[in-house]
């Protein structure tokens, strides 16, 4: 197991120790209310096994855009939040759905355009800047559009 899986364990476990909503002492398993992208990365895969193999506890992913996943916890089904939006993050533990909340990991994004670059973003370093000068070149542009943390 490489350093980045027992990061990502470390990290699951101390955040299993702050359940969403609701206790999980007396179950045998928890729910976990997370990203397509966490999932889709193989990270669960990874760490899921060993964490449950050291703990004796079950975990349960749902993995769904980032707004429902909050939406889902909110509604007190989940015991773990893992998703990637900050703000929403810290609106729900300050609404009292959640304990506290914890960085475990980032993202990076990337803007692909094609080789005749028709909004002129090759080499921009600024992302907002960027996505004006796609939105006044009137270029096309792509996204999720799923309420995720990434949309």
């Amino acid at each position: 197991m490489n350093r980045r899986h027992l990061i990502g364990l470390a990290a699951l476990a101390a955040i299993s120790l702050f359940p969403v909503v609701r206790p999980f002492a007396a179950d045998d398993h928890i729910l976990v209310q997370s990203t397509t992208s966490t999932q889709n990365s193989g990270l669960f895969d990874s760490i899921l096994p060993v964490f449950t193999e050291k703990t004796g506890i079950e975990v349960r992913v749902v993995a769904v855009g980032t707004g429902q996943a909050i939406r889902n916890a909110a509604n007190g089904d989940g015991d773990v939040l893992f998703v990637h939006a900050r703000p929403a993050e810290e609106k729900f533990v300050a609404d009292g759905n959640g304990f506290e909340r914890f960085d475990v990991m980032y993202n990076d994004f990337v803007i692909v355009a094609p080789a005749a670059d028709p909004a002129g973003v090759a080499g921009m370093k600024d992302v907002a800047a960027a996505l004006e000068a796609i939105a006044g070149a009137e270029a096309p542009f792509a996204s999720r559009g799923d309420d995720s943390g990434t949309h």
